[in-house]
């Protein structure tokens, strides 16, 4: 602790020596079942895929610090968390690259990420510091995924993935454009396509009700809600089943098609079905022109979803030679049956009615193929010629149903379809199966084995919590050969002696060789950190029951629908289970924009503009590198880096640190009284509504007061002190314990344990400012101005004060000049 008082500021020397104090004695310590209001702040953990983390990166980290801090002060007993999503594919893929073991990069990039946020001084209680690669942590990852296993909610099936001869099986991430228009592998640039390989999968969609409902016991922002909405996808109609026959009318096949459009069942005029359909085979090899349709589907599968959807023109191919009968019509409609490859499995049921007069899609692919366009719901109101009717109407063409109003007829429709055993009032989503395993060797073991019958068994029975103990974690094995395998098979499964096991007779069994996805541990890490040491659970219920839900959660805009969903379902799985206390693990969420490098593009090694928080550290200081991030704008923006915005910070900061030369006994000058006042009050307000960049605007308007006055009393300055602590923490200790005088360190005495100052709410502090007066050349003193003082007013007020009356002795007023809001300049005769 620096005793004397030496003027000169030196970051490195203030920085250093209370790093060593505040993390020895972790001040920022969350402390379970406080009588004080508890609130859980949480920023999502980095995943450790690159030698450091950039400027870009601290800024998902400084503004929720500043807030942690600021409750901290106002009284709260804060969770501000902090760990390593360690386990997945961005971890493996920088230990490729790197030629190490991914066990090696953790321990390396872990430790180097921990030292640059303990320089920023972030308030992280790293007691609680987790990693989802270690075995302590990942046993209940493991044990998670069995309560969804035993539930019904883990199933094995094929699925499509990207393939690469080279390469194996790889992820959407790891797939780029070529320069022809080829998919190609980002690693080695070789072509993939997309085969069917069995991976397990979770059940997600059992779920999309209660997900759609939990959104409103949030406190989420509309656009948040609303992408999750989407995403899940909720539609409501009717499932339809239709009989297939060949050109002689014998029936080969039966296609069940979900709709929401019941109301236009009699404008079908076609039928579609997904390439990945299981009925495609069946329905090729009674066509008339098989090798063509077979050719198309082969085609379609080198092609994402996303492009097969994203493509304006629709294409199929006819299934010559076979129909759909009519479910209301079955002897006179013969209905063409296509495959079209903007039609996904994933989706209901893999396939669509084709009503070309009420649907703008369906209409495209009628024109290009020449089939029928039958109207069948008039317009109330006369429509421009040649748009495609999509609303509500009277019925027509629709035999005995016509003149019916079509918002009354799906109910109609549903209730026959019902009636004859031809279909059902059906709801679906949009949203998928969560593909669950990856054929990589990072990441966590599934916990079940292959009997001999071909049997699946999980390895213990989550209700056996003695069993449990003894055979979770399922460790994974070290190996120096992980990287893909060309055939796809899983690295693991090249390690015979793990894989080899008995099953729970002690037959000989063999374990899943493939792994849990990068997104397994993220989704229910917020809850470890509550009692992140419990050998016997995941967590306390008593404690979960303390601090759930999170407060704030602060996160990637790139995390709005998957991860935040992944752990919404984990989260109401558990609640189901009575095994966490809440329905909803988040309150709220704020999702961060985007510090991009200097010349406006996305920080990159490639781009050769990451700007290196260790450089501003080492520079101009942590709490400088700290102001001139939140400063760049608000949390939720993106903007780009700006070398002077830290030049101005870190004279901010020496500014302040030489403003404790002019800290006197003196009693306390009414004006600054009014100006400290009227800073503590906006600054308060805009850190509970997050707004950093402006508080730091009212602390260098503050500052500029100061430094206008002569003296600051020592309460004002105490005051100040504790208002800039979560903004510039280092020469916030540093000064506070000089002020106070403390001879040995306690953290109890730490300005970060101190209250936050209070504000009089009743005082008028809008209406002043304080202007320098020059009088021939040199600044005399100053004085209080408001608003509404025009030039006699501060005439008046510059000679009848009384430090300044002695210049105008013996002497008249030649020239009085005033620079609004800046000086006023008084020359004598």
């Amino acid at each position: 602790m620096s005793q004397e008082k030496n003027i000169k500021y030196d970051h490195k020397k203030i920085e250093a020596i209370w790093k060593e104090k505040w993390y020895a004695d972790n001040i920022y310590e969350a402390v379970d079942f406080s009588p004080k209001p508890k609130k859980y702040i949480l920023a999502e953990l980095p995943y450790p895929s690159g030698p450091y983390l950039h400027a870009g990166h601290m800024m998902r980290y400084t503004v929720p610090d500043m807030y942690s801090k600021f409750l901290k002060m106002r009284g709260y007993n804060v969770l501000y968390p902090m760990g390593w999503d360690s386990f997945g594919l961005p971890t493996e893929g920088y230990a490729i690259k790197a030629n190490k073991t991914p066990q090696e990069v953790i321990a390396e990039l872990s430790k180097g990420f921990k030292k640059s946020l303990q320089d920023m001084g972030y308030s992280f209680d790293w007691n609680r510091e987790i990693n989802t690669c270690e075995p302590d942590f990942y046993k209940w990852t493991q044990w998670i995924f069995l309560k969804l296993y035993e539930a019904g909610l883990a199933e094995f099936k094929e699925t499509s993935v990207w393939w690469s001869k080279t390469l194996g099986i790889l992820a959407e991430e790891e797939v780029i454009n070529g320069s022809n228009g080829e998919k190609i592998a980002e690693r080695d640039g070789n072509r993939v396509e997309r085969k069917i390989f069995k991976q397990w999968v979770l059940k997600m969609p059992r779920y999309a009700q209660k997900l759609l409902a939990g959104l409103e016991e949030t406190n989420f922002p509309d656009y948040i809600k609303t992408a999750q909405k989407n995403w899940i996808g909720k539609s409501e109609g009717a499932e339809v089943e239709f009989k297939i026959t060949d050109e002689t009318g014998k029936e080969i096949n039966q296609l069940k098609v979900f709709t929401t459009r019941p109301d236009t069942l009699f404008g079908i005029t076609f039928l579609a079905i997904a390439p990945e359909h299981p009925a495609v085979k069946t329905l090729a090899d009674a066509s008339t022109n098989k090798d063509e349709v077979l050719a198309y589907v082969d085609k379609a599968k080198d092609r994402s979803d996303m492009e097969r959807q994203a493509e304006k023109e629709k294409s199929g191919m006819q299934i010559k030679g076979i129909f759909a009968k009519h479910p209301f019509d079955e002897v006179t409609r013969k209905i063409p049956i296509f495959v079209a490859d903007y039609i996904l499995m994933d989706y209901a049921t893999g396939s669509i009615m084709g009503v070309p007069a009420h649907d703008e899609r369906d209409f495209a692919f009628a024109r290009k193929y020449g089939l029928d366009v039958v109207e069948v719901i008039k317009p109330t109101e006369k429509t421009a010629e040649g748009t495609i009717h999509t609303g509500v109407g009277t019925m027509v063409n629709s035999v005995e149903y016509n003149g019916t109003a079509s918002q009354n007829f799906s109910a109609i429709a549903i209730n026959r379809l019902e009636k004859e055993n031809k279909g059902k009032k059906a709801t679906t989503y949009k949203m998928r199966d969560w593909i669950f395993s990856r054929q990589r060797y990072w990441g966590e073991p599934i916990p079940l084995v292959y009997k001999e019958n071909g049997n699946i068994e999980a390895i213990v029975s989550t209700e056996n919590m003695e069993e449990v103990h003894k055979k979770l974690p399922l460790k994974l094995p070290s190996s120096k050969d992980f990287q893909p395998q060309a055939d796809g098979s899983p690295p693991l499964s090249k390690l015979t002696d793990w894989v080899n096991t008995v099953d729970s007779q002690g037959k000989p069994a063999k374990r899943e060789t493939q792994t849990m996805p990068t997104w397994a541990g993220s989704s229910w890490y917020f809850l470890r950190y509550i009692d992140p040491h419990n050998n016997n659970a995941f967590a306390d219920y008593e404690k979960l029951k303390y601090w759930l839900p999170v407060d704030k959660y602060f996160g990637d805009g790139g995390h709005t629908t998957v991860h935040l969903l992944y752990s919404r379902f984990w989260h109401r799985f558990l609640y189901d289970k009575g095994l966490v206390p809440t329905p909803e693990p988040y309150k709220w969420r704020m999702t961060g924009g985007l510090l991009l490098g200097p010349d406006g593009k996305k920080m990159s090694k490639r781009y050769g503009n990451v700007v290196m928080p260790s450089d501003l550290v080492e520079n101009y200081g942590a709490d400088a590198a700290r102001l001139a991030i939140a400063f760049l704008g608000p949390y939720d923006a993106t903007f780009p880096w700006n070398e002077n915005t830290i030049k101005a910070m870190w004279r901010l900061v020496k500014n302040i640190y030489e403003l404790k030369e002019k800290v006197k006994q003196d009693n306390e000058s009414e004006v600054i009284k009014k100006f400290y006042n009227k800073m503590v009050k906006n600054i308060t307000g805009m850190c509970e509504a997050l707004k950093m960049n402006t508080a730091i605007s009212e602390i260098m308007i503050f500052v500029n007061d100061l430094k206008k006055a002569e003296t600051i009393d020592i309460e004002t300055w105490k005051g100040f002190i504790k208002v800039i602590a979560p903004f510039m923490p280092f020469v916030a200790e540093e000064l506070w314990q000089e002020i106070n005088g403390f001879a040995t360190w306690d953290k109890n005495n730490s300005v970060h344990w101190q209250a936050w100052p209070e504000f009089d709410k009743t005082q008028n502090i809008n209406t002043s400012r304080l202007l320098p007066v020059m009088i021939n050349g040199k600044v005399r003193g100053q004085i209080e101005t408001t608003v509404n003082d025009d030039e006699n007013s501060l005439r008046g007020k510059i000679l009848n004060d009384v430090k300044l009356t002695k210049y105008f002795e013996s002497k008249t007023i030649g020239k009085f000049l005033v620079v609004k809001n800046k000086i006023v300049s008084v020359t004598t005769n």
